[in-house]
């Protein structure tokens, strides 16, 4: 056997077990956080007993909170299976929510029964510790593509408005660039905005670490102001319930107001993206990949620019239903005419030229999937990707589908190695690109080209250099020769 195959081998094995023990770790995490989730269960409500003992536990729990969270975050960066991550996700999401709530409830006590000086130091930090959880709320949930927290934007804007270091809201706002210090309620305020603004529901699971310690690194040097200025992208107001909004079109100062942009992020991020390899972020674990580290640069570079990512059609809203499928299997005996065995009725929300709005009671639906969708007053079936996902309050959930074919076929392919079955989203025309849905670990490197037989003949595929890894699939392209 040669040097290069027993390194192959070695090296197959070595990753098997990285898979191994990060499904075992992934394990106990997840019961880390169910063990957590049963404390606070638990946990007397402040009025039961003295508030220096409720202050005590909910500090306790908190520590213990963000630690189970950091060893989460890492097991993310490690699982390449996305619905494992999922899990996870959403446990650490419904974790934090919990710990909000009851840090909420206890600093309300305080504040009801605060008459001197003794309560400002343990106000303090009941208010920090509200801030720093809803902002990990806010990443946390925006990641694992909601439910958003109800009530997590008014409490996070009264902890900011009644902080000590937080800004005179009526005063001149005084120059801070670079000083706000990370143990501040206005620090982690800001981060759950810019976290907010990011588009984290597009992220891939494996980037939330490198992400959040993006978000550290960058959240000192961001812009929050009280009155409308140049180059402004958001407002929100501490007192409402509501998110962050963008501005759009002329808004004019509304009091109680105030105005955001993450632009000034961008010579930090520069920073990281031109740095030598093996220079990371203090913020960043060393164990982190350092590819993992450039893509979430990219991703925050990208949707902080001063020209983010934009629809490409407009939305139309609509009423009506269409018959779902999931998974390249059932895809293609679908596309090859037989009836599924199993599909669901899903509800029409709203259309655009490249895709569709749908709601779901599917709460397994994820960004990367393939689904085939009919519509009820429609002519056949289409395939689509899964762009973005969204729970919203209640048992259902909001999903975009990107629609790839109107008319996909089944054909089989040849690599010199292998057949296959595969999804042809184009037609076959010579010297134009077709993009072929082919199923994970049947076929070789996507640079070997391809030859497919429709219609008696055989045309060989050139392959092109744009490709995209789904659940389950890949999504190559090919110049038809």
């Amino acid at each position: 056997m040669s040097d290069e195959s027993i390194s192959g081998r070695v090296q197959a094995i070595q990753g098997t077990a990285r898979a191994l023990s990060g499904q075992a770790r992934l394990v106990e995490v997840l019961a880390e956080f169910r063990a957590l989730d049963q404390k606070l269960a638990k946990l007397p409500a402040p009025h039961s007993g003295p508030l220096e003992a409720c202050h005590r536990a909910i500090a306790s729990l908190d520590d213990d909170v963000h630690e189970c969270l950091a060893g989460a975050r890492e097991i993310l960066a490690s699982v390449a299976d996305d619905s494992h991550c999922r899990t996870l996700l959403h446990a650490g999401r419904d974790t934090l929510g919990s710990l909000l709530d009851h840090v909420e409830r206890c600093l309300q006590a305080y504040e009801k029964g605060s008459h001197g000086v003794p309560e400002r130091p343990i106000l303090a930090d009941l208010r920090w510790r509200l801030a720093r959880t809803a902002a990990d709320r806010v990443i946390w949930g925006c990641c694992s593509s909601g439910p958003p927290h109800p009530r997590l934007w008014r409490w996070l804007g009264m902890a900011f408005v009644h902080a000590p270091d937080a800004r005179d809201l009526s005063g001149a706002v005084s120059e801070k660039t670079g000083t706000r210090a990370r143990h501040s309620v206005e620090f982690h305020y800001v981060r759950a905005i810019a976290a907010c603004t990011a588009s984290l529901d597009l992220l891939a699971p494996r980037l939330l670490g490198s992400v959040d310690g993006l978000l550290h690194l960058a959240t000192p040097v961001l812009r929050l102001e009280p009155d409308r200025f140049d180059g402004a992208t958001h407002f929100v107001d501490p007192l409402g319930d509501e998110a962050p909004h963008r501005i759009a079109g002329v808004t004019e100062n509304v009091p109680g107001r105030w105005f955001f942009t993450p632009l000034a992020a961008s010579a930090v991020l520069n920073e990281y993206r031109h740095a030598p390899a093996g220079s990371a972020p203090t913020a960043w674990s060393d164990a982190q990949d350092a590819s993992l580290q450039a893509l979430a640069v990219e991703h925050l570079l990208r949707h902080w620019s001063d020209i983010p990512p934009i629809r490409r059609h407009r939305r139309h809203l609509l009423d009506g239903k269409l018959t779902a499928v999931a998974g390249i299997e059932a895809l293609k005996r679908v596309f090859a005419g037989e009836l599924p065995e199993r599909r669901e009725e899903w509800q029409l929300r709203d259309a655009s030229r490249s895709g569709i709005g749908v709601i779901t009671a599917n709460r397994s639906i994820r960004i990367g999937q393939l689904i085939g969708v009919h519509l009820v007053d429609g002519k056949g079936w289409q395939l689509g990707l899964v762009r973005r996902t969204w729970a919203q309050g209640g048992d259902t959930n909001v999903v975009g589908l990107e629609l790839l074919s109107s008319k996909p076929v089944v054909a089989r392919v040849d690599d010199g190695r292998c057949p296959a079955e595969v999804l042809l989203c184009d037609p076959l025309l010579r010297g134009e690109a077709v993009r072929v849905v082919v199923p994970s670990r049947t076929l070789g490197a996507p640079s070997v080209p391809l030859f497919v037989t429709r219609n008696g003949s055989v045309q060989k595929l050139k392959p092109l250099d744009a490709s995209y890894v789904g659940e389950g699939f890949e999504l190559r392209v090919y110049q038809v020769l």
